[in-house]
């Protein structure tokens, strides 16, 4: 059974004393017992090297002096809740928080950083619960001159002053080489990346909030990850996938991703074999992106209310369905993609006609390719967007050619519609209206040939 190590810290202790105190009682500590910190100011480097439990009594704040990692946790099955942690090293390597083991969980934890809040690295199966990272370096223009290249550290032996420095972002949760762990329920802002994954697998990305960061959501190199339940708000990109197999992105909200010429609700770069079921993708400047990849399904998402809908760009074997494109400026455009299967979304500018009641336009809706062609060779040409001459152009030289990307049946009604059972009275009033024009237009062909 676990003993409960009851903790005794003079009053008026000085933040040096205290920390001495909780480092003590760490050392001292036997596996599974629990370790509570009473309330106070606590300066780090604090060291936990065995599987405790650690509870916060009252408000407890580690701040951290000295250029080192403010909590370092090296084992396995550690619990640690109720935590603050303000950090103010700038362009340090390492993160605020630092996870070296297994089956260890943190919850109830606030995060205040000039760089990175937490990162895991050869770490698996933690799980990281209602944690908050907020980043503390402020925009340009904003009273700092702040900088976003990672690349620039300082050495240990630095002697510029702290206040000449640019300050870096880092990321909100970071992951490298750790697998099945679970990152549930946290809330990040003004971070680089919020949640980065490299060359991590099976880990399962849930119910979490990112915002006013470079990327949302960001894997590299990973196999099996989930994406579920999340939102992304007011980043460059929401959620962006690259060299990545077998991911799941389910349900996620990703809005208002548009302040950025290259902003995106989700982009997908190198990605095979995956899903993205569910989302809505609103108000970005290209809700969906799609370059490279290829074996994705891309089934009931809706993306609303984007510059450009979805973009299409050297990708193979994609299946989309049952999306809904609605009051989107453009719908989609699509480059060299000509072998991705598009059949029955739903497009709310279509010019469809449904004869037989189907509920699906026997006209297709089609993407054309020149545009993108045409700003990939010379980007400029953008300021001619929606231009009637480009227009023309478009259907002028890919007319009968066969380089249009089609949906070949799209649907009639959205999705969320469809619930109505087949032979309704509203499909079969469109069909039959359909029916109608089609013989009307027979009727007027034939007496004008009779005629003549």
């Amino acid at each position: 059974m676990a003993i409960l190590i009851v903790s005794w810290i003079p009053v008026g202790s000085s933040a040096t004393e205290l920390t001495a105190s909780l480092q003590a009682m760490l050392d001292q500590a036997r596996p599974g017992d629990t370790v509570t910190i009473p309330e106070g100011e606590y300066e780090g480097p604090i060291l936990v090297t065995k599987p405790v439990t650690l509870l916060a009594q009252g408000n407890v704040k580690i701040t951290n002096p000295s250029e080192e990692t403010a909590l370092t946790i090296q084992s396995d099955k550690v619990t640690l809740q109720g935590i603050k942690i303000v950090d103010k090293r700038i362009n340090s390597e390492d993160a605020s928080l630092v996870i070296r083991g297994n089956q260890n969980v943190l919850e109830r934890i606030v995060i205040e950083t000039m760089g990175t809040g937490i990162q895991l690295r050869q770490a698996s199966s933690n799980t990281l619960h209602n944690i908050q990272v907020i980043g503390k370096v402020k925009e340009k223009g904003a009273g700092s001159d702040v900088g976003h290249n990672h690349s620039q550290h300082l050495s240990k032996g630095q002697t510029t002053p702290k206040s000449t420095v640019q300050a870096q972002k880092g990321n909100g949760i970071d992951l490298f080489e750790s697998h099945q762990n679970r990152i549930i329920a946290n809330r990040i802002t003004n971070v680089f990346d919020g949640i980065y994954v490299e060359k991590s697998n099976g880990n399962h990305i849930e119910q979490n909030d990112v915002e006013k960061s470079r990327y949302g959501y960001h894997f590299m190199g990973t196999t099996d990850t989930v994406l579920s339940e999340n939102t992304g708000t007011e980043n460059v990109t929401g959620a962006m996938l690259m060299e990545t197999t077998k991911a799941t992105v389910q349900s996620n909200q990703l809005f208002k991703q548009q302040k950025n010429p290259n902003s995106q609700g989700i982009l997908l770069y190198d990605v095979t074999n995956s899903q993205l079921i569910g989302n809505q993708i609103e108000g970005n400047r290209v809700g969906l992106y799609f370059e490279r990849s290829s074996g994705i399904e891309v089934r009931r998402n809706q993306l609303k209310l984007n510059f450009i809908g979805m973009q299409l760009l050297d990708s193979t074997g994609n299946v989309l369905t049952e999306n809904a494109f609605v009051s989107n400026v453009i719908q989609a455009q699509a480059q060299d993609s000509t072998t991705d299967h598009l059949d029955g979304n739903y497009w709310d500018n279509l010019q469809g006609l449904d004869v037989d009641g189907d509920s699906r336009s026997d006209l297709p809706f089609e993407m054309n390719p020149l545009y993108l062609g045409l700003t990939d060779a010379v980007p400029p040409y953008q300021l001619f967007f929606q231009a009637p001459g480009f227009v023309f152009l478009e259907n002028l030289f890919t007319n009968g050619t066969g380089t249009t990307i089609r949906d070949t049946t799209p649907i009639m009604n959205p999705p969320d519609s469809l619930a109505q059972e087949d032979g309704s009275s509203s499909s079969w009033g469109a069909g039959i209206l359909g029916a109608l024009l089609l013989l009307g237009s027979s009727s007027i062909i034939y007496t004008g040939v009779r005629k003549q």
